[in-house]
């Protein structure tokens, strides 16, 4: 099976190189030189227009307005798949124009850009969550079942409403949860240990697919973003009121 994968960026490079060295046949697509040299130095040719290449799937790893451009341009007969952190946006772009469109969502990746992001194992043991439109058949099914198999990651099969709630809660309201604690602390930051460093490290994530997060998915992260305002205002006034057994409750302790 031959994957053309556009946009080579942390996700779609990473995806590359394992597919590559899985023994797959893999071509890309990058704006960036770069990417594009450092690919082929690891034997993966480049493709040029993404309308009319040769491929059983068309994978694209873009931003997600990019991402949303190409959809409504895309004349492609075969499978197409993308990783966008939001699913219903673009499932419904694909029903419209009737695309054997899985939508995906690997729940892996690093705040690093680029060829500094590449890691063929990230992958592995991480959920990828797919989401089928109507014109996908069994084989198409079968096919990218193979394709997440062979990155080492484990298929959920989702409805596009139910990943974007998900998404929201495990991941993209998370990112100005980790912002505030790194605006706290970001005047000590050299003084702190591997806790904060895990706590902020969402909020170094690229900050134009975190507009593209609040763009698409808007209302489940508004939706999530005020429950943990009132989850602080709540903490808030059980300290003020030194209600530490409440506080222990909350946290699954025990009071006194």
């Amino acid at each position: 099976m031959k994957v053309a994968i556009l946009g080579c960026g942390s996700i779609g490079g990473s995806i590359a190189l394992r597919l590559k060295n899985r023994g797959w046949k893999v071509i890309v697509n990058d704006i960036d030189k770069n990417i594009m040299g450092a690919l082929k130095q690891r034997g993966i040719e480049g493709f040029k227009g993404y309308q009319d290449v040769s491929a059983d799937v068309l994978l694209l790893c873009l931003p997600m307005n990019v991402e949303e451009k190409v959809l409504k341009d895309l004349r492609f007969p075969n499978i197409v798949m993308d990783v966008s952190s939001t699913m219903m946006p673009f499932v419904e772009i694909a029903r419209g124009k009737k695309l054997h469109f899985i939508g995906g969502h690997p729940m892996a990746g690093n705040e690093k850009k680029g060829i500094a992001g590449w890691d063929p194992s990230m992958f592995e043991e991480r959920t990828f969550f797919l989401c089928k439109t109507p014109e996908v058949n069994d084989l198409d099914a079968r096919k990218v079942l193979s394709l997440v198999g062979a990155l080492g990651a484990d298929p959920i099969l989702i409805s596009a409403a139910k990943h974007d709630v998900i998404a929201s809660k495990i991941s993209q309201s998370l990112f100005f949860l980790s912002a505030t604690a790194r605006y706290i602390g970001e005047e000590f930051e050299v003084f702190a240990g591997p806790g904060y460093d895990s706590t902020v490290r969402l909020s170094k994530q690229n900050p134009e697919m975190v507009m593209d997060m609040v763009k698409y998915n808007r209302v489940n992260i508004l939706k999530d973003l005020k429950e943990a305002s009132e989850s602080l205002n709540g903490i808030i006034r059980l300290i003020e009121r030194d209600n530490t057994s409440e506080l222990k409750k909350m946290f699954g302790g025990k009071g006194p």
